[in-house]
């Protein structure tokens, strides 16, 4: 299940334990924790009863029980189990029981025990991360499939295509072929099931699925191509044979019937293969597998296939893979890959992932987040539409050991909202236009009402464009994107018009110049690269140019300076393809001092305010007077005509 393939070491066994340590070896979990639980309870030294502890612990671990592991491994800390690795194992079992704050604590204790280890930290700060996941999660919804669920092991869902509205699935259940139970998990051996759905969405009762994959071994975790006649799936023989290892199998329909099952030629006796997807095409398998070559535990493979067989596997690398377990690889129609780990940052467990191949290079994989993932193993993600899909978890509240889950993505909300108001003013300018433009084709207009205000709802992967316009006004634009976003977005705050009466000269900000000098700075053109805009936004006016200086200096040189001023201003801005006709330009020297129009802009003066020479000369402070200065020296733009038409 969430594990396919034997523990290869074990420590040297001893002799109270003797018999719980070979099964431990060969991999009979069920046997072995049977065995160290009865020794714990016999044994009188701590020394005894902490290894035991800890090996009934690592046996539930095995089987996913995170519950009984939780309480295994806290005695085997209790009675000081010799290997500091207890602290970091039940810190492990407290987090897959969703008790982040206590697993901190014995993830504290493991550091001071191997302060070199590097696990104790990484497992502190993805606690953390885990918390602040639960405590914010997705828009996602999860049901519990109890209609197929059952009280043993339900997992791994498949769709098969030949069959309309069907799953298939693995379980462990009572109706399972194998007569033996399998000790690994002390239940039935897993067999492959399916269920349909009728046209009032009711569930058959799940039957045995035919064909060779359900034998005496442990059978599941399937997939078919896109016929639904070929399926590849995963048979792991009795763990007490010699050099057994799960492989993948192969078995097509023809007549009706399905053939014998085939082994893979990529499976092995000296390692696992298992949990097969195929690529959209066809043409690449993915799997699970702890080959030679991985980086640790079981990695996610690729093999591609030649025409006539399965090619040499391929490492899906750093992106996909850790040096935990990465499993249950699946594939949607948008080319996402889906798998889990217990490897990468999660809430718990095995969490569910998601990586995009990139120029022949898999991304590092995203967590899923909550509620799709929880503090303990969740994986097996199949999508059957665009919004819904499967997946298995033996979260808390499920009905057996490993459940079913069917999640929705409910639709994004999104949409944008502001004010149309005058700059200057403040006030609302009712009847204003508001047109969105969107990279899909839409084009939609409103008028805003008395409260300047305009809405729209928003879709979602669509880049937008939005402008306001207002007889009198200049017109502002707006760009936003939804692309990529998957929670809800409501783009109000951002997205306000406060637009500029044309009736009256417009300051453009932050155009300096050093002392008695004409040469515009760096920033200067950074800020007439507004203006630029400006003009391109509104290809219909023509406007005046201005410029204006301090009052220090006499009126005659102040008149030149400005002169040269206003001129470099319209220089730049040709040179930067407005046309010359749009444009005209004159010096003002400090014949106009600046008349503050709101306090927001203009800050410490107030609206109504005039920056004249008998006002500055009576500020209390040097700062003060050289603030008034920098106000007045200054570049505007008045509109002067709005019928511009280019001559071409």
């Amino acid at each position: 299940m969430s594990g396919f393939s034997q523990e290869k070491s074990v420590k040297t066994p001893k002799s109270k334990t003797q018999k719980a340590d070979k099964y431990f070896k060969i991999g009979e979990y069920y046997n072995a924790s049977t065995r160290y639980k009865k020794s714990y309870t016999k044994f009188k030294k701590s020394v005894d009863k902490g290894r035991a502890a800890f090996y009934a612990g690592e046996c539930a671990r095995f089987m996913g029980n995170n519950v009984e592991a939780e309480d295994w491994y806290g005695k085997a800390v209790a009675a000081k189990h010799k290997d500091p690795i207890a602290f970091l194992r039940y810190g492990d079992a407290l987090k897959s029981n969703g008790k982040y704050a206590e697993a901190i604590v014995q993830y504290n204790a493991y550091k001071e025990a191997e302060p070199t280890d590097s696990k104790a930290a990484s497992s502190i700060k993805a606690t953390e991360t885990a918390q602040a996941w639960k405590d914010k999660p997705t828009r996602h919804r999860i049901d519990n499939m109890s209609v197929l669920n059952t009280k043993y092991y339900d997992f791994a869902v498949a769709d098969n295509p030949a069959v309309k509205n069907s799953l298939v699935f693995s379980s462990s259940r009572e109706e399972a072929k194998g007569k033996d139970n399998d000790n690994w998990y002390g239940e039935k051996h897993f067999d492959l099931f399916q269920a349909s759905m009728d046209n009032n969405e009711k569930w058959s009762t799940p039957v045995s699925f035919p064909g060779p994959a359900n034998s005496e071994f442990s059978d599941g975790a399937a997939c078919f191509d896109a016929t639904g006649k070929v399926m590849y799936y995963t048979t792991c023989p009795n763990n007490n044979e010699t050099n057994s290892q799960c492989k993948i199998m192969m078995t097509s329909m023809t007549d009706g019937k399905w053939s014998d099952a085939v082994s893979l030629s990529f499976n092995s006796e000296t390692y696992t293969c298992g949990h097969p997807c195929l690529s959209l095409d066809g043409k690449t398998l993915y799997f699970s597998s702890d080959m030679p070559g991985g980086m640790g535990g079981k990695d996610i493979w690729a093999a591609a296939w030649d025409g006539s067989t399965w090619g040499a596997p391929s490492n899906l690398g750093a992106g996909v893979n850790t040096d935990g377990d990465e499993m249950f690889p699946t594939m949607n129609k948008n080319g996402r890959l889906y798998y889990s780990s217990n490897g990468k940052v999660g809430l718990g467990g095995l969490d569910m992932m998601y990586t995009t191949n990139e120029g022949g290079v898999w991304a590092e994989a995203a967590n899923l987040k909550s509620p799709m993932n929880s503090s303990g193993d969740d994986f097996g993600l199949i999508w059957n539409t665009e919004t819904t899909g499967y997946f298995t978890s033996n979260r808390d509240g499920g009905k057996g050991m490993d459940d079913i889950y069917s999640f929705l993505v409910p639709p994004l909300k999104l949409a944008v909202g502001g004010r149309v108001y005058d700059t200057d003013t403040k006030e609302n300018l009712e009847g204003a236009a508001v047109e969105l433009f969107g990279s899909d084709g839409t084009s939609l207009s409103v008028q805003t009402g008395v409260d300047g205000m305009y809405r729209y709802e928003l879709k979602p992967n669509v880049k937008y464009k939005i402008s306001a316009s207002f007889t009198g006004y200049l017109t502002k634009f707006h760009e936003l994107s939804t692309v990529g976003l998957e929670e809800d977005q409501d783009f109000v705050k951002d997205f306000d018009f406060p637009l500029k009466s044309t009736a009256k000269p417009i300051t453009v900000p932050e155009i300096f110049y050093d002392l008695d000098k004409s040469t515009l700075r760096a920033e200067s053109k950074k800020a007439l690269d507004g203006l630029i805009q400006v003009l391109n936004d509104n290809p219909t006016i023509t406007v005046e140019l201005t410029s204006h200086t301090d009052y220090r200096a006499d009126d005659n040189y102040n008149m030149k300076l400005s002169d040269r001023r206003a001129k470099s201003v319209m220089d730049y801005l040709v040179a930067n393809k407005i046309p010359a006709d749009r444009l005209t330009w004159k010096g003002m020297g400090e014949t106009t001092p600046k008349a503050v129009e709101n306090n927001e802009e203009y800050l410490p003066f107030k609206t109504g305010d005039v920056l004249t020479k008998e006002f500055i000369d009576k500020l209390e402070t040097v700062e003060l007077r050289e603030k008034a200065h920098q106000y007045n020296r200054r570049t505007e733009f008045q509109v002067t005509g709005t019928t511009y038409v280019p001559k071409n």
